[in-house]
């Protein structure tokens, strides 16, 4: 069984990445004596406690911003009976502090009547994204009105309930966040970085296409979500005008290009990307090292290419932190392993972010890295930089990639909260076709569902 464990207990202001936060709480009054105003205040103190700063007012220049609704109780299910306002709630409180609207900085706290621990997973995700979209939220918190249990969802997907030490938890999850940067939109475009000729005969395009149509057909891919599945038509095309967004494209999809010596990603799904059917302008060229703390996208000649995917950070760290193998060419013109051969590449020739959960995997296959929560308690969000610290972490925990004597030529890892990245190496025995020998690997080696994703403690 490759499932995390249930429970982790780390004091977050130990780990070398936490630091001390502005946190400002705004929004509905509430009743002191309710389960909602409770929590308000023991959150508060655990903040203060760990060493943080909550203040009643700023002007957005704060690491936290708390937003406390009201969320009508009634025979309705609960992702109908969340308000919709234009402007959206944080959008409108962004506004008046002059955060940027949709900013990760932003959480959404109310209180409810249902218990969410014992939800399904989709049902779970459906609730969450609901209440993120009619509020412009890309985080949510909800308090059972019993105050036994508080449940936060992320935009991944993630939704771990606690029903212990509520106001402790809680705090240590949104602390995690909060420390985590984002990153997804520090890149460059470099013009005519790529002759025409060599974008035109890189084979990379359609190997990701391909292999996203697999992961279609394995249950890999999800359909894309519209936004207008959880507001009104009018609200959709406010979000759609104003903020470019459209619906929600979950995955990921990379090669390393020995020939362009760069790796081709999946553009960002806020382009309106299927990535079950890329076409060759769905696609991303970046140069596998950053500059000055940037990525660097690679636009082929007279092209005005897309924006990556925010897993792209990701995607880099994990190229930098591997060994390199030599390739040549085989006959058929493929680039496969060769200890004398022509160019240096990254070990990990491709690889896959799948929103999904998994149960059991064939060691022998593919290995099985664990999450490192002694380091990393609660994950972070995609398009972060620590996520990209533990993607390096992680490959450098990997035996298959660390140990030549190790035949194995597929490795995995769970996200904490939202799914599965997998990597295939060039090793002897990897099949030419690209990602071809990893999704087999899923195919019949691994039992996983997009019906289930672990929501470890």
């Amino acid at each position: 069984m490759t499932g995390v464990p249930r429970r982790t207990v780390v004091q977050l202001d130990e780990l070398p990445w936490w630091r001390p936060l502005v946190v400002q709480v705004a929004g509905a009054a509430h009743p002191d004596d309710s389960s909602l105003g409770v929590f308000i205040r023991q959150l508060g103190a655990a903040f203060e406690e760990q060493g943080h700063t909550v203040v009643e007012s700023s002007n957005g220049d704060v690491d936290l911003l708390l937003i406390v609704t009201h969320i009508p109780t009634g025979p309705q299910p609960l992702s109908e009976r969340v308000p919709e306002q234009t402007p959206p709630l944080s959008a409108r409180t962004c506004g008046e502090l002059g955060l940027r609207v949709g900013s990760r900085r932003t959480v959404v706290i109310a209180q409810i009547p249902e218990h969410l621990a014992d939800l399904p997973h989709t049902e779970a995700v459906d609730i969450g994204r609901a209440v993120m979209a009619r509020t412009a939220a890309p985080r949510v918190v909800l308090v059972n009105q019993d105050g036994r249990e508080a449940t936060l969802f992320t935009m991944e997907g993630g939704h771990p309930t606690e029903t212990e030490e509520l106001a402790d938890r809680i705090r240590d999850r949104l602390v995690t966040a909060a420390c985590a940067r984002d990153v997804g939109d520090r890149y460059d475009v470099v013009h005519d970085a790529l002759l025409a000729t060599a974008w035109a005969d890189s084979p990379a395009p359609g190997h990701l296409a391909a292999a996203g149509r697999r992961m279609g057909e394995l249950g890999l891919l999800p359909d894309p979500v519209r936004i207008d599945r959880y507001v009104s038509d009018a609200l959709a095309s406010l979000y759609r005008e104003f903020l470019g967004w459209k619906r929600l494209s979950e995955g990921m999809l990379f090669l390393y290009d020995p020939g362009l010596d760069a790796v081709v990603v999946t553009a960002s799904g806020s382009w309106d990307v299927d990535k079950r059917d890329l076409r060759k302008d769905e696609v991303t060229v970046l140069h596998p090292q950053t500059h000055n703390g940037r990525l660097r996208v690679l636009a082929p000649e007279g092209l005005d290419p897309k924006g990556p995917s925010v897993e792209a950070w990701e995607v880099c760290a994990l190229l930098s932190a591997v060994p390199t193998v030599r390739l040549s060419r085989s006959a058929a013109g493929h680039w496969v392993p060769d200890p004398d051969g022509e160019r240096t590449a990254p070990l990990i020739r491709g690889g896959v972010h799948a929103h999904v959960g998994v149960s059991q995997a064939d060691d022998t296959v593919i290995e099985s890295v664990a999450p490192n929560r002694e380091l990393y308690p609660y994950g972070f969000g995609c398009g972060t930089d620590l996520m990209a610290d533990v993607a390096a972490d992680t490959v450098a925990r990997s035996q298959a990639v660390n140990d030549a004597a190790d035949s194995r030529r597929y490795v995995r890892w769970p996200m904490l909260y939202h799914g599965e990245m997998a990597v295939e190496l060039w090793k002897p025995g990897l099949p030419e076709q690209p990602l071809q020998g990893l999704l087999d690997a899923y195919a019949q080696s691994v039992r996983y569902t997009p019906d289930h994703v672990d929501q470890p403690l």
